[in-house]
Protein backbone atom coordinates (compact mmCIF):
# COMPACT_ATOMS: atom_id res chain seq x y z
CA UNK A 1 0.00 0.00 0.00
CA UNK A 2 3.40 2.26 0.90
CA UNK A 3 4.59 1.39 -2.88
CA UNK A 4 1.21 2.58 -4.61
CA UNK A 5 1.07 5.64 -2.57
CA UNK A 6 4.54 6.75 -3.34
CA UNK A 7 4.03 5.99 -7.11
CA UNK A 8 1.00 7.92 -6.95
CA UNK A 9 2.86 10.79 -5.42
CA UNK A 10 5.55 10.87 -7.82
CA UNK A 11 3.13 9.79 -11.09
CA UNK A 12 1.03 13.17 -9.96
CA UNK A 13 4.68 15.17 -8.97
CA UNK A 14 5.77 14.39 -12.51
CA UNK A 15 2.69 15.90 -14.29
CA UNK A 16 2.23 18.73 -11.78
CA UNK A 17 6.09 19.65 -13.43
CA UNK A 18 5.08 18.74 -16.93
CA UNK A 19 2.23 21.20 -16.96
CA UNK A 20 3.81 23.83 -15.04
CA UNK A 21 6.43 23.63 -17.83
CA UNK A 22 4.48 24.04 -20.73
CA UNK A 23 2.90 27.38 -18.67
CA UNK A 24 0.06 25.53 -18.13
CA UNK A 25 0.53 25.91 -14.12
CA UNK A 26 2.79 28.59 -13.02
CA UNK A 27 4.49 28.18 -9.98
CA UNK A 28 1.95 30.52 -7.57
CA UNK A 29 -1.03 27.80 -8.78
CA UNK A 30 -2.28 30.19 -10.82
CA UNK A 31 -3.30 28.04 -14.15
CA UNK A 32 -3.09 30.00 -18.01
CA UNK A 33 -5.07 29.34 -21.16
CA UNK A 34 -2.52 29.22 -23.47
CA UNK A 35 0.28 27.91 -22.46
CA UNK A 36 2.53 30.12 -22.45
CA UNK A 37 2.77 31.71 -18.87
CA UNK A 38 0.12 33.86 -19.09
CA UNK A 39 -1.96 34.83 -15.93
CA UNK A 40 -5.99 33.99 -17.07
CA UNK A 41 -8.19 36.76 -16.51
CA UNK A 42 -11.27 36.52 -13.66
CA UNK A 43 -14.13 34.62 -14.94
CA UNK A 44 -16.40 37.42 -14.27
CA UNK A 45 -14.26 40.31 -16.45
CA UNK A 46 -14.07 37.81 -19.10
CA UNK A 47 -18.35 36.74 -19.25
CA UNK A 48 -18.31 41.12 -19.09
CA UNK A 49 -16.19 40.79 -21.97
CA UNK A 50 -18.20 38.31 -23.79
CA UNK A 51 -21.61 39.49 -23.40
CA UNK A 52 -20.68 42.23 -25.63
CA UNK A 53 -18.68 40.50 -28.11
CA UNK A 54 -21.00 36.83 -28.52
CA UNK A 55 -23.91 39.60 -29.74
CA UNK A 56 -21.85 41.81 -32.47
CA UNK A 57 -22.80 41.35 -35.86
CA UNK A 58 -22.24 38.04 -37.20
CA UNK A 59 -20.55 36.34 -34.48
CA UNK A 60 -24.24 35.20 -33.42
CA UNK A 61 -23.41 32.72 -36.80
CA UNK A 62 -20.76 30.15 -36.72
CA UNK A 63 -18.42 31.09 -38.98
CA UNK A 64 -17.60 27.87 -40.69
CA UNK A 65 -21.38 26.93 -41.01
CA UNK A 66 -25.14 28.34 -40.61
CA UNK A 67 -24.86 27.31 -36.60
CA UNK A 68 -26.38 30.08 -34.64
CA UNK A 69 -25.19 30.87 -30.76
CA UNK A 70 -21.71 29.48 -31.57
CA UNK A 71 -20.19 28.73 -27.75
CA UNK A 72 -16.73 27.91 -29.24
CA UNK A 73 -13.69 30.11 -30.65
CA UNK A 74 -11.00 30.40 -32.59
CA UNK A 75 -8.01 33.01 -31.09
CA UNK A 76 -5.56 32.62 -33.97
CA UNK A 77 -7.99 34.02 -36.34
CA UNK A 78 -10.72 35.94 -33.86
CA UNK A 79 -13.90 34.18 -35.25
CA UNK A 80 -17.01 32.97 -33.23
CA UNK A 81 -17.59 28.25 -34.03
CA UNK A 82 -20.09 26.32 -32.90
CA UNK A 83 -19.30 22.95 -31.17
CA UNK A 84 -18.81 20.78 -34.23
CA UNK A 85 -17.15 23.29 -35.87
CA UNK A 86 -15.00 23.42 -32.96
CA UNK A 87 -13.82 20.06 -33.01
CA UNK A 88 -12.81 20.67 -36.65
CA UNK A 89 -10.11 23.07 -36.00
CA UNK A 90 -8.59 21.04 -33.25
CA UNK A 91 -8.08 18.09 -35.51
CA UNK A 92 -5.99 20.92 -37.69
CA UNK A 93 -3.31 21.62 -34.86
CA UNK A 94 -2.68 24.20 -32.71
CA UNK A 95 -0.14 25.26 -35.50
CA UNK A 96 -3.12 26.28 -37.88
CA UNK A 97 -5.79 27.48 -35.31
CA UNK A 98 -6.07 27.51 -31.44
CA UNK A 99 -9.27 26.53 -30.10
CA UNK A 100 -10.92 27.45 -26.62
CA UNK A 101 -14.34 27.33 -25.15
CA UNK A 102 -16.43 30.53 -24.40
CA UNK A 103 -18.35 29.32 -20.98
CA UNK A 104 -15.81 26.93 -20.38
CA UNK A 105 -12.68 27.86 -20.63
CA UNK A 106 -10.61 30.63 -18.90
CA UNK A 107 -9.03 32.90 -21.57
CA UNK A 108 -6.67 35.58 -21.10
CA UNK A 109 -6.94 39.38 -21.99
CA UNK A 110 -4.85 38.81 -24.79
CA UNK A 111 -7.40 35.74 -26.25
CA UNK A 112 -10.41 37.87 -25.64
CA UNK A 113 -8.24 41.01 -27.31
CA UNK A 114 -8.16 38.68 -30.59
CA UNK A 115 -11.96 37.94 -30.43
CA UNK A 116 -12.71 42.14 -30.48
CA UNK A 117 -10.10 43.31 -33.33
CA UNK A 118 -10.88 40.05 -35.12
CA UNK A 119 -14.55 39.19 -35.06
CA UNK A 120 -16.56 37.10 -37.92
CA UNK A 121 -17.28 40.30 -39.80
CA UNK A 122 -13.95 41.39 -40.18
CA UNK A 123 -13.15 37.87 -41.07
CA UNK A 124 -15.53 37.08 -43.52
CA UNK A 125 -14.87 40.26 -45.46
CA UNK A 126 -10.83 39.44 -45.62
CA UNK A 127 -11.46 35.80 -46.82
CA UNK A 128 -14.15 36.66 -49.19
CA UNK A 129 -12.04 39.13 -51.01
CA UNK A 130 -9.29 37.32 -51.48
CA UNK A 131 -10.75 34.24 -52.50
CA UNK A 132 -13.08 32.29 -50.15
CA UNK A 133 -17.04 32.63 -51.10
CA UNK A 134 -18.23 28.73 -49.70
CA UNK A 135 -17.70 29.36 -45.84
CA UNK A 136 -18.91 25.98 -44.85
CA UNK A 137 -17.29 23.53 -46.58
CA UNK A 138 -13.36 22.50 -47.27
CA UNK A 139 -12.63 24.26 -43.87
CA UNK A 140 -8.68 22.95 -43.79
CA UNK A 141 -8.15 24.25 -47.58
CA UNK A 142 -9.53 27.81 -46.09
CA UNK A 143 -6.95 27.86 -43.14
CA UNK A 144 -4.04 27.10 -45.08
CA UNK A 145 -4.44 29.48 -47.52
CA UNK A 146 -2.45 32.34 -48.32
CA UNK A 147 -4.81 34.94 -47.13
CA UNK A 148 -5.50 32.88 -43.69
CA UNK A 149 -1.46 33.30 -43.66
CA UNK A 150 -1.73 36.94 -43.74
CA UNK A 151 -4.50 37.49 -41.74
CA UNK A 152 -3.53 35.47 -38.43
CA UNK A 153 -0.09 37.22 -38.66
CA UNK A 154 -1.96 40.61 -39.15
CA UNK A 155 -4.22 39.65 -36.27
CA UNK A 156 -1.45 38.63 -34.09
CA UNK A 157 0.49 41.67 -34.41
CA UNK A 158 -2.34 43.83 -33.16
CA UNK A 159 -3.12 41.97 -30.40
CA UNK A 160 0.79 42.10 -29.15
CA UNK A 161 0.28 45.65 -29.61
CA UNK A 162 -2.45 46.27 -27.52
CA UNK A 163 -0.59 44.07 -24.78
CA UNK A 164 1.96 46.41 -25.32
CA UNK A 165 -0.59 49.63 -24.37
CA UNK A 166 -0.78 47.60 -21.13
CA UNK A 167 2.65 47.37 -20.16
CA UNK A 168 2.89 43.91 -21.30
CA UNK A 169 5.54 42.37 -23.81
CA UNK A 170 7.80 44.87 -25.98
CA UNK A 171 7.25 48.32 -27.22
CA UNK A 172 8.41 47.55 -30.23
CA UNK A 173 5.33 45.78 -30.99
CA UNK A 174 3.32 48.89 -30.62
CA UNK A 175 4.85 50.60 -32.96
CA UNK A 176 5.08 48.03 -35.31
CA UNK A 177 1.27 47.65 -35.57
CA UNK A 178 0.26 51.48 -35.14
CA UNK A 179 -1.69 52.65 -37.83
CA UNK A 180 -4.51 51.22 -39.84
CA UNK A 181 -7.25 48.44 -39.05
CA UNK A 182 -6.75 44.25 -39.14
CA UNK A 183 -8.36 44.39 -42.80
CA UNK A 184 -6.47 47.30 -44.31
CA UNK A 185 -3.00 45.40 -43.17
CA UNK A 186 -3.92 41.77 -44.01
CA UNK A 187 -5.00 43.31 -47.29
CA UNK A 188 -1.60 45.28 -47.66
CA UNK A 189 0.06 42.04 -46.56
CA UNK A 190 -1.38 39.93 -49.22
CA UNK A 191 -1.05 43.04 -51.58
CA UNK A 192 2.21 42.67 -50.75
CA UNK A 193 2.84 38.72 -50.75
CA UNK A 194 1.72 38.22 -54.53
CA UNK A 195 4.01 41.24 -55.75
CA UNK A 196 6.55 39.14 -54.43
CA UNK A 197 5.76 36.43 -55.69
CA UNK A 198 5.32 37.91 -59.03
CA UNK A 199 8.65 39.75 -58.97
CA UNK A 200 10.49 36.02 -57.86
CA UNK A 201 8.51 34.65 -61.14
CA UNK A 202 9.52 37.48 -63.26
CA UNK A 203 13.26 36.91 -62.04
CA UNK A 204 12.94 33.08 -62.40
CA UNK A 205 12.44 33.16 -65.82
CA UNK A 206 14.73 35.79 -66.67
CA UNK A 207 17.63 33.65 -65.12
CA UNK A 208 16.36 30.40 -67.05
CA UNK A 209 16.41 32.70 -70.34
CA UNK A 210 20.47 33.69 -69.61
CA UNK A 211 21.05 29.79 -69.11
CA UNK A 212 20.18 29.24 -72.53
CA UNK A 213 23.05 32.14 -73.79
CA UNK A 214 20.34 34.44 -75.42
CA UNK A 215 17.89 37.21 -73.92
CA UNK A 216 15.44 35.44 -76.87
CA UNK A 217 15.02 32.00 -75.43
CA UNK A 218 11.72 30.52 -75.83
CA UNK A 219 11.53 32.24 -79.33
CA UNK A 220 11.45 30.31 -82.75
CA UNK A 221 14.82 31.01 -84.73
CA UNK A 222 14.99 30.92 -88.05
CA UNK A 223 16.52 27.78 -89.44
CA UNK A 224 16.16 28.40 -93.42
CA UNK A 225 20.00 27.21 -95.31
CA UNK A 226 21.70 28.99 -98.05
CA UNK A 227 21.36 26.87 -101.42
CA UNK A 228 25.15 26.62 -101.45
CA UNK A 229 24.39 25.26 -98.30
CA UNK A 230 22.60 22.46 -98.79
CA UNK A 231 23.61 18.53 -99.27
CA UNK A 232 23.77 18.05 -102.57
CA UNK A 233 23.71 21.28 -104.41
CA UNK A 234 24.62 21.61 -108.17
CA UNK A 235 25.97 25.32 -108.21
CA UNK A 236 26.81 28.09 -105.95
CA UNK A 237 24.66 31.44 -106.14
CA UNK A 238 27.35 34.21 -107.24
Amino acid sequence: EADRSCHKYSLCTNINKQLTMSGNIQADGNITAAGKGQVCIPTASKNTQFRKLKNSGSNTICFDCPNTRPTWASTTYGVFLCLDCSAAHRSMGVHLTFVRSVDLDEWTQRQIDAMRIGGNDNAKKFFRKHGCTDFHTKTEKKYTSKAAVAYRAELSKLVEAEAAKRGEGSADASSSAAGGNLFDNADATMKKSLEDEARARVDAARSNGGATGSSSAGVLQPSAKLASQMTGAKGKLV
